[in-house]
Parts: structure tokens; C-alpha cells; sequence
């Protein structure tokens, strides 16, 4: 898209103008075109990976060496600051979402005043933090996802990024991610309609709504999501992507360093150590360490109290 309106920006004839004749000076103009845009640098690079990987597509399919400008460009650093949202943000931002809060004006566009409320945008706040997954995958969760072993509940969970990216179509190639029904998941699915809809093929998100589980399903949880938590004036700039963050740290903090992406699916510790972890909230969480455990200290010498005065006990039975 971009790229497109770029060239045509530029004076370039979309009609003649062909792969072949991408060049440094194309790939400059790009460059400054999304520079422009005020990109993030993630979304920055996201493009240029883009175009990287559609010239070698093309190079490959079509097995016509082409040089590969993109490639060259050096992508922007990233420094992710991984944010969790607190309890006390969780509650208020679920107590503001109602209708008579949902009105949001926009300086540009085909509609200037939208409402973004929508009876199911709470529940799906909460599965996503309950669950810790991504937008498409909550919007697809079925209840006949939901497992039961041995009185032990989980949610198997199809890891769409994964296998887009991967190319994985059949059933046995596709990867699945189980996640464990907590007592809170449990009591939020029972709100939901777990005793009627246990093992149908009903969504567990809004069953009856009719508009596509894609696209515009995803951007109503996202736009709905900062639209209300900017009415808490935090001074934060969280999205709905914190909610997944909150649940992976409190995950990781739980389940401790090296055990967590057995849940999350993540290949390794540090994808989820860079992306996810909320050093703050770690930092909460230990905040009862003590170098010097004074309570350790005092069970310790009590603990040599007792084994003394049992000795002394043994000994004076011997002599009696």
C-alpha cells in the first residue's frame, strides 16, 4: 500500500513501472515517504521487512536473480518497555465502558463521531487477561475448545501468528496452546454461559453477533480498549496488548524463569524476557526480599532450639 503510493507520489507510471526497476533512489524515497508517517520504530521496520521479503519471494518464484535494495536499509532500534496495567486501572477501565462514555471524534475520516461501545468489549477485555492471548485467537475461542482431564480444565488455543507465519494448513501441523482455567478464567467462563454452551461449537466471545470475526472484530477490541483507558488519565498510553503483557508477567512471576513459556508457546526465555515481563511488576513482587531473611534467621534459631532441648530431654531420660 504504501509502497504504491509512494512511487505514484513520486511521479512514477504504476502501469509501466515494474519490480526490476526498484533502486537506491527508490528505496530512499521510501525511506523519507514513511519517515513522514511518524511510524513507530516497530512499525517502521514491519514495512521494510515487508518489502525485503516480497523482493526474495519474487527472486525465487519467478528464479530471476534481482538485487535486493531493502535488504541494505538498516532498520530502526527497538527498545520495548514492556507496561502490565494494574488492578486498580483494570477495575476502573471495566466500570467506564458504557455507552454514554463510548463517543470518540475523529479530525479525520468517513464517519467524525463514532461510539465504540459494545455489549461484548468487556468480556473480551477479560479473556484476554485471564487467558494472556491475542485478539484473533479470543475472538475465535469455541467452547468445545475447552478440555477436561481428570477434574483438570484447559483451553486449547490455535496459535494463528505461528502457523501463518509458518505456513502451517493441515491439523497436524498446526500448533495449539493450552492454557490452564484458573478459578477466576473458571468464573468468568461460568458468566459467560459454560453450563449452556459446555461443548458446542458456540463462540465464547458475543455468540450471536454477526459482523466478521476478522478484521473489524479485532479493531473494535483494540480502538474500544484505548478509548476508555485514556478517559482513566493515567498518563500512560496503554493498549490492549498490556492486557496479554499483565498476564504473561504475573505468569512468569508464578511460574518462574524458564517455566513460563511452557504455557505461552514462546520458543525461548528471551523473546518473553524482552517483549512481555513488566519489570516493575517484578520488582512488586519481590519486594519482601530481604538479603538478610530476618524470619529465616529466627525459624533457623528456633528451629536449634528445639533440637538442643530434645537432646538435653534424651539425655536426662538416659541418666534417670
Amino acid at each position: 500500500k504504501f509502497l504504491a503510493e509512494c512511487l505514484k507520489d513520486n511521479g512514477y507510471i504504476l502501469a509501466v513501472y515494474t519490480v526490476e526497476d526498484i533502486d537506491n533512489d527508490v528505496v530512499g524515497k521510501v525511506f523519507s515517504y514513511l519517515e513522514k508517517r511518524k511510524f513507530a520504530n516497530r512499525t517502521f521496520n514491519k514495512y521494510f521487512g515487508y518489502y525485503t521479503s516480497f523482493l526474495k519471494w519474487y527472486s525465487e518464484e519467478y528464479n530471476y536473480p534481482i538485487r535486493n535494495y531493502f535488504e541494505k536499509v538498516k532498520r530502526k532500534n527497538l527498545n520495548p518497555k514492556p507496561e502490565a496495567i494494574t488492578y486498580r486501572e483494570y477495575e476502573a477501565l471495566l466500570n467506564i465502558i458504557k455507552p454514554e462514555t463510548g463517543i470518540k471524534e475523529y479530525e479525520e475520516g468517513i464517519k467524525p463521531i463514532r461510539n465504540l461501545y459494545r455489549p461484548w468489549l468487556a468480556d473480551g477485555i477479560k479473556l484476554a487477561l485471564e487467558t494472556g492471548r491475542r485478539r484473533e485467537e479470543i475472538i475465535n475461542l469455541k467452547w468445545n475448545n475447552i478440555q477436561e482431564n481428570e477434574g483438570i480444565r484447559c483451553i486449547k488455543v490455535e496459535d494463528y501468528k505461528v502457523n501463518r507465519i509458518q505456513n502451517r494448513v493441515s491439523e497436524e501441523e498446526k500448533k495449539f496452546i493450552f492454557i490452564p482455567v484458573t478459578d477466576s478464567l473458571g468464573k468468568l467462563l461460568d458468566e459467560l454461559g459454560y453450563k449452556n454452551y459446555v461443548n458446542t461449537d458456540n463462540y465464547i466471545l458475543a455468540p450471536n453477533i454477526k459482523i466478521s470475526r476478522g478484521r473489524i472484530m479485532s479493531d473494535v477490541l483494540s480502538r474500544g480498549f484505548t478509548h476508555y483507558y485514556d478517559q482513566l488519565h493515567t498518563g500512560r498510553k496503554l493498549t490492549f496488548k498490556c492486557l496479554r503483557k499483565t498476564y504473561i508477567t504475573s505468569l512468569d512471576i508464578f511460574m518462574g524463569v524458564g517455566n513460563t513459556k511452557a504455557i505461552t508457546g514462546h520458543s525461548g526465555d528471551q523473546v518473553i524476557e524482552k517483549n512481555y515481563i513488566d519489570k516493575k511488576e517484578i520488582a512488586k513482587a519481590a519486594r519482601r526480599f530481604s538479603v538478610f531473611n530476618k524470619e529465616s534467621d529466627r525459624a533457623y534459631e528456633l528451629n536449634e532450639i528445639r533440637i538442643e532441648k530434645n537432646n538435653i530431654n534424651k539425655q536426662f531420660k538416659k541418666e534417670v
